[in-house]
């Protein structure tokens, strides 16, 4: 209990004992305005308590901007704190608090994963064969790979900065938190071998 409830407490017990207020004053040491002040609020409201509504009323997170907010994130999940931050005009410190303890989301790192479909696992063994048996026969001693490129189309994922804000796991993996990267047509890898019988060009 805080010192202003102890010395309510104390004002409204000496009171309800049929003592003037001047002497309750006089007692605790305590400013007539208070001693007052203190009295019609329990008279009228019958608690120690504070008036409901009472502080300071808050300016910045309205229900209308966290309100704003929520759709905003709603319609991009991906945007960052930062860019809600810029395009509200508030602090990235501010919207860190409205997300966090207005809206109860969390930011969740994007990650990759690959996937691999059956034709690919198939190309794949067919690859690691064809390889294998060039170890076999020696080709492996005298190949030389003069050059290699590996071309990929896939979403832009930036695994440094790139968050998606949600409220649990399950839901920051319905919207997005890892990118899947399928081996083809998305990713192809062109090397050129030689070797004593013949040049050959390989795609992987």
């Amino acid at each position: 209990m805080t010192s202003s409830n102890i010395h309510r407490a104390t004002i409204i017990d000496l009171f309800k004992r049929g003592i003037s207020r001047n002497e309750i004053c006089k007692r605790i040491g305590i400013s007539r305005h208070v001693v007052y002040r203190t009295i019609k609020r329990f008279t009228e409201i019958g608690t120690l308590s504070d008036r409901i509504g009472r502080g300071r009323k808050p300016t910045v997170t309205t229900p209308e901007k966290v309100k704003a907010i929520r759709e905003r994130i709603r319609r991009d999940p991906h945007r960052s704190i930062r860019k809600l931050a810029t395009d509200m005009g508030m602090s990235r410190v501010l919207i860190q608090k409205i997300v966090r303890k207005k809206l109860n989301l969390k930011c969740y790192r994007v990650t990759k994963a690959a996937i691999l479909s059956e034709r690919n696992k198939q190309k794949r063994l067919e690859k690691a064969k064809f390889l294998l048996s060039g170890t076999r026969r020696g080709d492996h001693l005298v190949t030389v790979f003069s050059d290699e490129k590996l071309f990929t189309v896939e979403a832009e994922c930036n695994s440094q900065n790139h968050r998606v804000l949600a409220k649990d796991i399950k839901e920051a993996s319905e919207k997005g938190k890892t990118i899947h990267r399928v081996s083809h047509p998305a990713s192809v890898m062109i090397k050129t071998s030689e070797s004593p019988r013949k040049c050959t060009s390989r795609k992987f």
